[in-house]
């Protein structure tokens, strides 16, 4: 996305926030990058180094699944989900982008944390990589996307939680 521009950091940062990334084992170059750009975000934005897990998922189809099982362990306050499918000759790539989007909001919406979608759906591995550097860096923009609806999330809770203690 040419004309994208990344929204500001939140003001108030909480390192006590934990981050849990689901990372898939296939494409793994181009994940680990999408993995590096978010912990070098995430650790210049104040958030320590333990507070910031990584965890395998065989390929991008289980990232739901793992995000699901973090999220109910209530260990993490926000989710990163990472990985590559890249279109062949048939369908069976799109339906899989698919289902992990729904995946991954299906948690989101059930566990009520942020589950950022960074699944890249290329036609080539070439598109992948490009999305790992510069300003168009996905793994960067999925982390400063969980750091602000985590703001967004303590403004709407700090909210509600006013409206009934008056």
């Amino acid at each position: 996305m040419k004309d994208f521009h990344a929204s500001p950091l939140p003001a108030i940062i909480d390192s006590s926030w934990k981050i849990g990334i689901v990372a898939s084992l296939y494409h793994r170059a181009v994940v680990d990058a999408l993995v590096d750009g978010a912990k070098t975000l995430l650790l210049s934005a104040g958030i320590p180094a333990a507070n910031i897990t990584v965890h395998d998922a065989p390929g991008s189809f289980e990232i739901p699944l793992i995000g699901a099982a973090l999220a109910q362990t209530q260990t993490v306050d926000a989710l990163l989900g990472f990985g590559v499918i890249v279109e062949g000759e048939t369908h069976h790539a799109r339906l899989l982008a698919e289902t992990v989007a729904h995946g991954m909001m299906n948690v989101q919406t059930k566990e009520l944390i942020p589950f950022a979608f960074e699944v890249l759906y290329v036609d080539s591995l070439d598109q992948a990589i490009a999305r790992t550097q510069g300003a168009d860096h996905k793994g960067v923009e999925a982390a400063r996307s969980v750091l602000r609806s985590l703001d967004t999330l303590r403004t709407l809770r700090d909210a509600t939680d006013r409206l009934r203690t008056n």
